[in-house]
């Protein structure tokens, strides 16, 4: 079962029978704009209006979801095979929806500090979380493990950067220490983006900020066509590196009260998306 195979054999079928999308529309009491969605294969029809749909355009469910005209001595072999391919697109919807909540409930953890006073420190489970979320994502297939791609460690190298992000827009990583009287200090903390930093000469938040924003934005389109990047993850590797070298500089200048568990956190999600593209670069040279 394909929808895109589907939506072209939906889109002929009304053709044939002299529909607009709207009039198909109005006969199974949708909208237009759900046709359309079906015919160029973004979705497929809820199981409710398979029968309706079908009978409309002159063809069974089977022949419908196969996205062809099933002769009576394939019938049998056709309809099992639509309902196993059903069973696995079921599946398959389940596993994604299961993902986006543990993504939503770990970004949900993550930004909490912003907004509870506790200081327990709930970002820990939620980075747990999305790592699982991702893991799910990129190292699962039709409920099978597959062996992990080029692409696959890509993905995960880049997920761990946009972790860093996260972290680094709360207001919980950059460190500012003041001294208004000689035998007082005081802390402060603050997002990587913040400019009260750069106004205080602190550069170094700033721009491991900005370079982890391009890492997780090229990093993104990379995915999208990953092998015509070779320059591009070249570029994004030696950012990296960059962003990892310039969050510890606050440790340099002003000692261990210029990071906090934050920031030291950011450092490692930055070391291990380091060591997946690292990977995923190498096994690619390595084939090539």
């Amino acid at each position: 079962m394909d929808a895109k195979t589907t939506g072209r054999f939906i889109a002929e079928l009304r053709k044939q029978k002299g529909y607009t999308q709207k009039e198909l529309a109005e006969k199974i009491m949708v909208t237009d704009k759900a046709i359309s969605r079906w015919e160029t294969g973004k979705g497929l029809p809820d199981t409710s209006l398979l029968k309706p749909l079908g009978d409309i355009l002159g063809v069974s469910v089977g022949e419908l979801l196969s996205g062809k005209i099933i002769e009576e001595a394939e019938m049998k072999d056709q309809t099992d095979r639509i309902i196993l391919d059903s069973m696995k697109y079921s599946s398959r919807m389940l596993a994604n929806m299961v993902n986006l909540v543990l993504f939503l409930i770990g970004l949900a953890l993550v930004i909490s500090p912003v907004f509870l006073t506790s200081r327990k420190y709930y970002w820990v489970g939620g980075i747990v979380f999305i790592g699982i979320a991702v893991l799910r994502t990129y190292l699962k297939k039709e409920g099978k493990t597959v062996k992990l791609t080029d692409r696959a460690f890509y993905a995960v190298g880049i997920a761990f950067h946009a972790i860093s992000l996260i972290l680094e827009l709360l207001p919980l990583g950059a460190v500012l220490i003041f001294a208004p009287s000689p035998t007082e200090r005081v802390i402060h903390t603050y997002s990587y983006f913040d400019l009260n930093l750069v106004g205080y000469a602190n550069f170094s938040p700033m721009l491991t900020g900005i370079l982890t924003v391009a890492v997780v934005i090229l990093g993104i389109t990379i995915l999208c066509r990953y092998e015509k990047a070779k320059k591009r993850k070249k570029a994004v590797f030696v950012c990296s590196v960059i962003a990892f070298v310039l969050s510890f500089v606050p440790l340099f200048m002003f000692g261990s009260d210029g990071m906090t568990m934050i920031s030291y956190v950011i450092s490692a999600a930055m070391a291990v998306s380091i060591c997946f593209q690292a990977v995923a670069n190498r096994r690619e040279l390595s084939a090539a």
